[in-house]
């Protein structure tokens, strides 16, 4: 975190223009974007009702026995579909011509329009099946025609009002209205085909329930332009009400000529009852009965009307077998005319319920569709039972009939006494009254069915009107502010990580926190000067600062009251070795202790150059190959009378060679017994293991890695060193770093 927090102050200016970059690519894209408004709107769904008066039948069922009626519960879920259905979307946009779209100006910058236009498009012949897609560029030349201009179809003219042009894929025609428009203003038309059309008005549109216990449904249409948007979903729901009207009408046709067929087929009988009841009675001159016979007579008649009513069942259970035997016949069975049986009424509740079904179905779907030949299969799965159910029926019906015929005959034995013409004249009777009674029935059916079927009044109905909103709801400005908020945030952060991730040298303290658990005893600053000794008696830069603490922390991991032995080193060249034991060992003598440099980078030796002595005379080298004692090769130094030097010696071929010299040694002892510090400056670690052999004499070992310049892999010979236990007491100095920039601004020039 805190890493985080330093590359967020270090890098502040990236992230101010940042935020300002991407708040202004918001604010630019909220500027030109095309705004669309929210327009919104509710529908109250009801059931569809049989076009019959459902209580009057049921009232007529009652009183004969034989007729039972459910109500027909429509599934409200189907018209959610139908009103999302892209058979109804491609009659808006048929109606309001939604494939042409009128535009003010041309290209970048223009917008919709709707009434404010100057004319209206029509598009008609079109001789492709498939229109592809484009605009066309108006420019008003006066008040009788206009330029119309396509790149594309190479198309520049001049088109009068109420002239039709043929272009390429079809016919255009400009009709003027009423709304003025000078010379040289430029509109642009837009032409796209119907199934683009409805796919783009399908995008925009949605339906939902208002909630779970309501059968209204809340509608929403986003649009560029406020008014037509209105327009297009109030004809949606215009044209869905249309089509339940319709609907509506198809419903009692198809019950109207159910009916008118079995009024035909019982006026027929009942004309001829009635004709032979006219033509018995004037045959026998047949007026009235007498009161004796008709007590009797009327028992016989009571027996006798049971078994006409169950004749009368007969009669209709076979014409509803014959109508459901045909599987070509999809037209509904009035439940009114349905058998008083509970698993009969329920099936021709069902076939009837999915007959409907189908019909609306197939206003979004064909016959082959799997949704429709499943419904198919239900219906032919229902109209079996329905069969089965009227089968087992009719057999009760023909029992009952038996029944009651032997009955009806026990009673004809007790009347034999009766006349024969009396007799025959009261079963034409009661057969006319039967007959009478179905027919007048059927025909109030009729006339219900009729008023049903001239009726204009829709089952759902609008609830309210399509209104838009007085404000854009896209492009959402707060979102799209705060999303370009974020993002100049998230940008210029993920920058600045993936830089630090990639780059791989280190560029911070923390750098090497991460890779390494080995403490930094030391951090030294930049050297902006021409000279390689930053520290002498009248310093006070940040770097000569930096090693001045440097030299205090020494306080805390050695005694500084003895001799110590401090070994320099680093991965690589380049990292400062050599510069931090010169600085270090002046910082040391300027506090008074007396310290002895050891050029031990027999390899590349620079120390002595820096101090402008010859590193090859009276040398390390010397000692061990030469009859040299240890006090004629230390020299002493220019800078200060406190430090001197031990050269390397001549450059040789075998430098690890004389480091494992036993004179190695006895030198250090020596320069121990004279000196305050003794600093080696050794060869860099990570290329020779010449400082694993010096590092058995010193006290502390003092690893060097250079800001921006150490690789962060170089770190694990580090951690290798530590875990093998083959340095002891190492501590990390940072070399190189801005101090400035790092925050050190407490020291400086001003410093006293």
């Amino acid at each position: 975190m805190s890493h985080l927090i330093h590359n967020i102050k270090s890098h502040w200016y990236l992230f101010v223009l940042g935020v300002g970059v991407f708040v202004g690519l918001g604010y630019a894209y909220t500027r030109f974007a095309t705004k669309e408004y929210m327009v919104t709107s509710t529908m109250l769904l009801q059931n569809q009702r049989p076009p019959i008066n459902t209580s009057a039948m049921n009232n007529f069922a009652s009183e004969i026995g034989i007729f039972s009626l459910t109500d027909d519960e429509s599934n409200i879920k189907n018209e959610e579909i139908i009103l999302k259905s892209r058979t109804l979307m491609k009659r808006v946009v048929q109606d309001l011509r939604l494939n042409v779209t009128l535009y003010s100006g041309f290209g970048f910058g223009s917008y919709e329009i709707y009434r404010e236009a100057p004319f209206r498009a029509i598009i008609d012949h079109a001789t492709a099946d498939s229109i592809y897609s484009r605009i066309y560029e108006v420019e008003i030349v006066d008040d009788r025609s206009v330029l119309l201009t396509n790149e594309e179809e190479g198309i520049a003219k001049t088109v009068r009002y109420g002239v039709p042009v043929q272009l390429p894929q079809y016919r255009l025609l400009l009709e003027k209205s009423k709304v003025p428009a000078s010379a040289g203003t430029v509109y642009s038309i837009e032409v796209i085909s119907e199934e683009d059309a409805v796919n783009r008005l399908a995008g925009s549109y949605n339906v939902q329930f208002s909630g779970k216990s309501v059968t209204t449904v809340d509608m929403q249409l986003v649009y560029p332009h406020p008014e037509k948007g209105e327009v297009i979903l109030q004809r949606i729901m215009e044209s869905y009400l249309e089509n339940n009207l319709k609907e509506k009408v198809r419903m009692a046709d198809s019950m109207l000529v159910f009916i008118s067929n079995r009024l035909d087929v019982v006026a027929g009988e009942l004309n001829e009852v009635e004709a032979k009841l006219e033509e018995y009675r004037s045959s026998n001159q047949i007026t009235d009965i007498g009161v004796q016979s008709r007590n009797l007579i009327d028992d016989a008649s009571e027996y006798y009307k049971m078994l006409q009513e169950k004749q009368t069942q007969l009669s209709i259970i076979n014409q509803l077998e014959g109508h459901l035997a045909d599987p070509e016949n999809k037209s509904v069975i009035p439940s009114s005319l349905s058998i008083q049986n509970a698993s009969f009424a329920a099936s021709l509740a069902q076939y009837n319920s999915l007959l409907l079904e189908r019909e609306k179905k197939s206003l979004s779907y064909t016959d082959a569709n799997p949704v429709i030949q499943n419904l198919d299969q239900q219906i032919q799965g229902v109209r079996s039972n329905l069969l089965q159910n009227i089968g087992s029926y009719k057999s009760e019906l023909q029992l009952s009939t038996r029944e009651l015929g032997s009955q009806n005959a026990a009673f004809n034995r007790k009347i034999q006494q009766i006349p024969g013409k009396e007799r025959v004249f009261l079963d034409y009777a009661r057969q006319q009254n039967l007959k009478q009674q179905l027919y007048m029935y059927l025909l109030q059916r009729w006339e219900e069915a009729a008023i049903a079927r001239n009726s204009n009044m829709p089952g759902s109905r609008i609830v309210d009107d399509a209104k838009s909103t007085s404000w854009p709801v896209k492009p959402p400005k707060r979102i799209i502010y705060f999303m370009a908020f974020v993002m100049g945030l998230i940008v210029p952060l993920t920058y600045v990580n993936s830089k630090d991730i990639l780059y791989k040298r280190i560029k911070s303290e923390l750098d090497i926190e991460k890779h390494t658990d080995v403490s930094i005893i030391g951090k030294i600053g930049r050297n902006t000067t021409s000279s390689n000794l930053v520290i002498h008696q009248a310093s006070n830069s940040l770097i000569a600062e930096s090693f001045r603490s440097l030299r205090t922390n020494l306080q805390f991991v050695l005694n500084f009251n003895a001799s110590n032995v401090i070994m320099v080193t680093s991965s690589i060249n380049g990292e400062g070795k050599t510069f931090l034991s010169w600085n270090l060992g002046s910082s040391l003598a300027l506090a008074g202790k007396k310290v002895v440099f050891m050029e031990l980078d027999l390899r590349k030796p620079k120390l002595s150059g820096m101090m402008g002595i010859e590193y090859d005379k009276n040398g390390f080298s010397n000692y061990v190959n030469e009859d040299l004692d240890e006090e004629s090769i230390v020299k002493p130094t220019p800078f200060n009378e406190n430090c001197f030097i031990v050269s390397s010696g001549p450059v040789l071929s075998n430098p690890s060679e004389l480091l494992l010299h036993e004179k190695l040694g006895r030198l250090i002892a020596y320069l121990r017994n004279q000196f305050d510090y003794v600093i080696i400056d050794s060869p860099p670690v990570g290329l020779v293991s010449d400082a694993l052999i010096i590092e058995k004499f010193a006290d502390m070992t003092i690893y060097v890695a250079r800001h921006n310049y150490t690789n962060k892999s170089q770190i694990e010979i580090i951690n290798e060193l530590k875990r093998k236990t083959r340095i002891r007491n190492l501590y990390l100095v940072v070399n190189d770093i801005n101090l400035a920039r790092a925050g050190y601004v407490g020291y400086g020039n001003s410093y006293v």
